[in-house]
């Protein structure tokens, strides 16, 4: 049994997968969930996006959530062979499994990252369609406009600051040795504004796990002194790294 104690701070929707996989792996848990994944305020907008999704686009479908509410939403979508479907991570496209028979590529790295890589290497883009939530995968996005390639993003949910139980706090102050688990800036911009200021200054010493560069960068810029950059949010390959 590892001394290290993660400190899960996955959405809650996804939290429990995630613990499982570190238990499993030897470690500690703390479940503080930073985001809380709600349904969109305008499905009907949605809706008639993802009906529109045409053969020449490229789909990215960025989370397991995005596809539970793509389809949840509109259980009409069908992907077909001229779609390229591109899923960030193994978890996601298991999901999209369930409802496609589409070829789905994985990216390596499963992250914004990742995606851009595969990116570069597929010929004749001549659109994408990002299914997500709002904010966040502005290097997908930068990728697009500089390469001249048409982007649309459908946000078929949102992130929001969930409840807290406070005696988790606690917790956490009692721990020594905490990886931090940082899957998104979102992520980070949440654990701000749910901590108590003292007990922010104390996880500024902790080890912080970044799923990607961006997020890494933006760990330094909030004064975080030991940072990795895990270039996956994939739990397993974490865990294999401490």
């Amino acid at each position: 049994m590892t001394e290290t104690t993660i400190l899960n701070t996955r959405p809650e929707l996804s939290s429990q997968r995630t613990a499982q996989i570190f238990e499993n792996n030897g470690f500690s848990v703390i479940n503080l969930p930073c985001i809380a994944i709600t349904a969109t305020n305008n499905p009907n907008e949605v809706i008639a996006k993802l009906n529109k999704i045409s053969a020449n686009d490229t789909l990215i479908f960025t989370s397991q959530h995005a596809v539970t509410f793509a389809y949840q939403l509109y259980p009409q979508l069908k992907l077909i062979k001229e779609n390229t479907v591109i899923t960030v991570g193994t978890k996601t496209a298991e999901i999209l499994e369930q409802h496609s028979h589409a070829d789905i590529w994985v990216p390596e790295k499963q992250n914004s990252q990742g995606v851009i890589e595969l990116l570069q290497n597929l010929k004749d883009i001549k659109s994408i369609t990002l299914i997500t939530a709002m904010n966040g995968r502005e290097e997908i996005q930068e990728f697009a406009d500089s390469h001249s390639i048409e982007l649309q993003q459908i946000n078929v949910y949102q992130r929001q600051l969930p409840q807290v139980n406070y005696d988790i706090f606690k917790q956490i102050e009692q721990t020594n040795q905490l990886v931090i688990l940082a899957t998104s800036i979102t992520t980070l911009t949440n654990l701000k504004q749910l901590v108590p200021k003292a007990l922010w200054q104390l996880l500024k010493n902790q080890t912080i796990a970044c799923a990607s560069q961006r997020i890494a960068q933006e760990a330094l810029a909030q004064g975080f002194k030991n940072i990795i950059n895990t270039q996956t949010a994939n739990p397993e390959k974490i865990a294999q790294l401490f």
